[in-house]
């Protein structure tokens, strides 16, 4: 899918106007290389740090793929009795994460983007002997978080450190593109990055090499008809957008498909205000973001639990939610609120997060008696700052009983990835932040890198109260109870 024409179309910046057949191939022009009329256009908008991201676009030839994966597998472990722990942050580790939900690769590999501790010390439980590769996977190789995991988490028994990052730098760094160009983004980074294929060949390198042909030789018609779908969402005003994971969903999924449509669409400036939400998964789980019919279903429901098939499902979102942004004359490469957490965190006093202590089974009734007098928040957010805490916290149904607005309940950081950016201008949204406070969850013994790491989680917490002053409520859980929380979802104690 090279060498594509030049497309004619609307004046320069106006998207909205192409057909969904001549959007497609005003992308295709632009991963190929044409940087003039809409092409140029679709390159600026999908411009990030300097450079075009569209490597989301054209599948890379299956011979390009293999030799990457074998390079970056030789680089880290020994052939035989190895395993492997990739670190990281946001989509990078979420995709890594379905593709060992879809596939079981968890025989083969350990996907770690938590700084929590217990987290931490689940990765490093290794069979005495075996042999730990770590897979440390950043576009900068700076971001602070993986380079916490990688302290906290060496390689052992002859595996080796190797990074996937924008610049390469063989053996020990690799690119994040199969073609060696920096034109990876995380969010939309699967299934075409050396992030999720090279997760993909260490998982099962034979289900690969049978299913990414028969990808390639499908992926124009899948891109064309996301784009069509695409070509369907109204982009001016407000509009819901949901998404239909399988059934079989695990967290990592579903909050790929979240930060895919949070990053790339929400919180940015401009006339269309959309808000993306999850349909029900497993066990009648309510939806996430919203109740109701959305104007817009994105529906992966009768998603096939394979590789394939998972293939297929990644690009087709993907590609949909990237010309969505295009049409809507969004910068879909770009998430720059993040930044503002961020620039919190040097600041940002972990021991802070202590300083208000609520039992978890209470939680629903604190956020209710905060919320009492704010008609203008209509949705909440509880972020939980450890790596249990969707199991741990009450239910979204049990919060959104008590507050009478519909209820999210996520895990910290992973939330600051992929709802944050949405999140943060939109005065509708409150976020309740729930730490397990100074010493929970660590232990004194711990290695200096695992206190650092929960340090920094603690601290990210208190950045992100920081960061929406008015709208979140910081307070700290140390005992979590599971059966307490069940007795009163019963009406007990």
């Amino acid at each position: 899918m090279t060498g594509c024409p030049e497309t004619v179309g609307p004046a320069r910046g106006d998207l909205a106007g192409l057909d969904a057949d001549a959007l497609w191939s005003a992308v295709l022009a632009a991963a190929a290389g044409s940087r003039t009329g809409v092409p140029g256009v679709v390159a600026e908008r999908c411009t990030a740090a300097g450079a075009v991201r569209l490597g989301w676009v054209s599948p890379p030839a299956w011979h390009v793929v293999r030799e990457g994966v074998a390079a970056v597998r030789t680089a880290l472990v020994p052939p035989t009795r190895a395993r492997v722990v990739v670190l990281g942050t946001g989509g990078w580790c979420f995709a890594a994460q379905a593709l060992t939900e879809t596939t079981g690769g968890r025989a083969a590999l350990t996907v770690l983007d938590s700084l929590d501790p217990t987290a931490i010390a689940q990765a490093l439980a290794d069979e005495p002997g075996t042999p730990r590769g770590v897979l440390a996977v950043s576009a900068s190789g700076a971001t602070r978080e993986t380079r916490l995991l990688v302290a906290a988490v060496p390689p052992r028994d002859g595996g080796r450190l190797v990074w996937l990052r924008d610049e390469a730098d063989p053996p020990e760094a690799f690119a994040l593109s199969p073609g060696g160009g920096a034109d990876q983004v995380a969010m939309l980074g699967a299934p075409l990055s050396t992030a999720f294929l090279a997760v993909a060949g260490i998982a099962d390198g034979a289900a690969l090499a049978a299913a990414y042909p028969r990808f390639v030789s499908r992926s124009h018609r899948i891109g064309v008809a996301a784009a069509r779908r695409a070509g369907t969402v109204p982009v001016a005003g407000a509009v819901r957008i949901r998404f239909v994971p399988p059934r079989w969903a695990g967290p990592g999924l579903r909050r790929w498909l979240l930060q895919l449509g949070r990053q790339v669409l929400g919180g940015k400036p401009g006339r269309w205000r959309p808000t993306v939400e999850l349909a029900c998964g497993a066990e009648g789980t309510p939806a996430v973001g919203g109740t109701g019919r959305p104007e817009v279903v994105f529906d992966l429901g009768g998603l096939r639990r394979d590789l394939p098939a998972l293939l297929d499902g990644l690009y087709a979102a993907g590609v949909f939610v990237a010309c969505v942004g295009l049409r809507a004359g969004l910068d879909v490469a770009e998430h720059p609120n993040v930044r503002v957490y961020k620039e919190h965190l040097a600041h940002a006093d972990p021991d802070e997060a202590g300083h208000r202590s609520v039992a978890v089974a209470d939680l629903p009734d604190t956020a209710a008696r905060w919320l009492t007098h704010r008609p203008e928040v209509t949705r909440l957010h509880v972020v939980g700052y450890w790596s249990a805490a969707e199991r741990d916290l009450p239910s979204a149904a049990r919060f959104t009983g008590a507050t009478g607005r519909p209820c999210e309940v996520h895990e910290g950081s992973a939330w600051n990835h992929h709802s944050f950016q949405a999140g943060y201008p939109d005065p509708t949204v409150a976020v309740l932040i729930v730490t397990r406070g100074v010493e929970a969850g660590t232990d004194p013994t711990a290695a200096p890198p695992v206190r650092a790491a929960a340090r920094a989680l603690r601290r990210i917490a208190v950045a992100t109260h920081r960061s929406l002053p008015e709208r979140s409520l910081l307070v700290s859980s140390p005992a979590v109870d599971r059966a307490e929380v069940s007795g009163r979802a019963r009406g007990g104690g």
